[in-house]
């Protein structure tokens, strides 16, 4: 096995090797075939100049439009025509005559009909997609064993019953399959699509570089397609690993160790903590939105950058945490992959900063297209998350931390994600942050409210420690509450749309948790609060998007 992995390695480097010394030695025209090093290094031109990650962006959102339109649709269909004989009579006939015309013929016909914008490539997309997946799907349904259905209905179980228990389930190793197929065939489709009407994309990149002899570029920009198709491979399986389990012999023999080491980096960066980081890129770009400013491949930018600091922050923070003895082994709540054995403070520490530099090139790809304050804004907010813990005067051990939390998880992400779609920045922008920076704060109040005493005995000062329990759970209160006032006001004065009010539909639990944080001090029962606390930034958050979102709309 090990053999294999070290082959599987092997055999690539080995063959760009050879490309590269078959030039050397003139075997290859340097003109027709430029050797590895010399792509590569084009290649690294291409992404320091942001034209292939803005190219790669646009083709990933066609075919991401194109997927969801095309494939949600052929999913439904061919799960029906699978379990209704009548639907399957009449539909398959007509997908089975188009489904081998080259989709791509029919790009003609389609720019007649919509023109030669963004709806004719999604649109290519879509049909190519929805009748490859329709038919697989529905194949799927018809080879599971109608044993299972007889079983099911002995026990009672009757249409959409017989649906949700055995013709999804059953049916979905095959519906993945197609998921697969579609997914790898409107990458292949996008490409081809491009070079027809369209100035921007990968495939135009590619058509373009043939088109001035540029084959360097035209070969960096057919890496990146097979890296964009390796990623979605990759995806896919672990997504069908997540929603078959029971196909998992077939699936995944077995874990390789570097799956095993690549699964502990991901629980030890704390994925569950991400909202708050996602919920104010979000709620900054839709409010740009709001004010006809939006770019959804900056969007993307700019919550990878976001999670990715987010995460360094937390690696970081485990590291020295358990430097200085706050983490110790049992504590409520730990997530340490240090204290469970899995990494060495070296490796967390190193993993912080690796991740730190990932959100801070993409920083800089959005300062040059953005503007200077993305800068400054990027520079802070590294410094405020390796410092939350670090050095002599950690904001965490000094009471600092829920202010910086609130300050940086809430304002400064909101207006950044805006300044980054719109180029500008106004209070009105900083106000309507307010609400989530309260409910990010509460949840790190809430986490200190736990460990008040545990944090006491440790040295470590925190709000919690330095008000003392009454004052804490006061807090809480003032954190949780002043939320939802602060949305109540800044609709009345006119600064967010009305639309927002749907987050109040958040209330109960709000109520509830305020409750259960004043009623006990014992860490098992605010184990809970914690938990509920971030669950309730994220609903609260999601709805006030959804909020800015329907205004935008309306």
């Amino acid at each position: 096995m090990q053999r294999d992995r070290v082959l599987s390695l092997l055999s690539p480097l080995l063959l760009l090797l050879i490309w590269e010394l078959a030039v050397a030695i003139g075997w290859l025209n340097r003109i027709f075939y430029p050797p590895p090093s010399e792509v590569f290094i084009t290649l690294s031109n291409l992404v320091a100049s942001g034209q292939i990650l803005r190219d790669a962006g646009i083709s990933l959102t066609r075919v991401a439009l194109g997927f969801l339109l095309g494939g949600v649709p052929a999913i439904v269909l061919g799960l029906l025509m699978g379990i209704s004989a009548s639907i399957r009579a009449l539909f398959r006939p007509i997908a089975a005559a188009i489904y081998p015309i080259p989709k791509i013929a029919l790009l003609p016909m389609i720019i007649v009909s919509l023109g030669i914008g963004e709806e004719s490539k999604i649109a290519t997309i879509a049909i190519s997609v929805f009748f490859m997946v329709v038919l697989n799907v529905a194949a799927s349904v018809l080879q599971v064993d109608p044993r299972f259905f007889e079983v099911a209905r002995s026990f009672g179980a009757r249409g959409t019953a017989l649906f949700w228990t055995v013709a999804l389930p059953g049916s979905l190793p095959g519906i993945m399959a197609s998921i697969k197929l579609g997914m790898g065939y409107a990458l292949t489709l996008i490409v081809g699509v491009e070079f027809v009407g369209a100035n921007t994309g990968v495939g135009h990149l590619i058509w373009q570089s043939y088109e001035v002899y540029a084959i360097d570029r035209m070969i960096a920009a057919l890496v990146v397609v097979a890296l964009i198709g390796w990623l979605a491979t990759v995806l896919l399986d672990e997504l069908e690993y997540l929603l078959v389990p029971w196909q998992s012999a077939s699936v995944r023999i077995r874990e390789t160790r570097m799956q095993q080491y690549a699964r502990t980096w991901w629980r030890a960066m704390r994925p569950w903590s991400y909202s708050a980081a996602i919920i104010p890129v979000l709620l900054g770009a839709c409010i740009a939105a709001y004010s006809g400013q939006f770019s959804l491949w900056l969007l993307v930018l700019t919550l990878v950058g976001s999670i990715a600091i987010q995460g360094g922050t937390n690696l970081i923070n485990d590291y020295y945490d358990f430097q200085k003895g706050t983490d110790q082994p049992g504590a409520i709540g730990t997530g340490d992959a240090i204290l469970r054995g899995e990494l060495t403070p070296r490796q967390v520490f190193a993993g912080g900063i690796v991740a730190f530099a990932v959100g801070s090139a993409i920083g800089l790809y959005l300062v040059s297209v953005s503007g200077p304050l993305i800068f400054w804004l990027g520079v802070i907010s590294v410094a405020v998350g390796f410092f939350y813990t670090a050095g002599p005067f950690a904001l965490a051990y000094n009471g600092l931390g829920e202010i910086a939390v609130f300050i940086f998880m809430g304002p400064v992400m909101v207006v950044g994600s805006y300044y980054v779609q719109a180029g500008t920045v106004s209070l009105p922008i900083v106000l309507a942050s307010l609400p989530v920076g309260f409910l990010v704060a509460a949840i790190l109040h809430a986490n200190n409210l736990r460990d008040l005493e545990t944090d006491r005995a440790s040295g470590k000062r925190t709000l919690a420690t330095i008000l003392g329990r009454s004052g804490a759970q006061l807090e809480y209160y003032l954190l949780v509450g002043g939320a939802y006032l602060a949305l109540l006001l800044l609709v009345v004065i006119g600064i967010v749309p009305w639309f927002t009010l749907i987050s109040l539909a958040t209330l109960p639990l709000a109520l509830r948790l305020m409750r259960i944080a004043g009623s006990t001090s014992e860490p098992l029962a605010l184990q809970p609060v914690l938990r509920q606390t971030a669950q309730l930034h994220l609903q609260f958050g999601t709805l006030m998007v959804a909020g800015w979102i329907v205004a935008t709309m309306a």
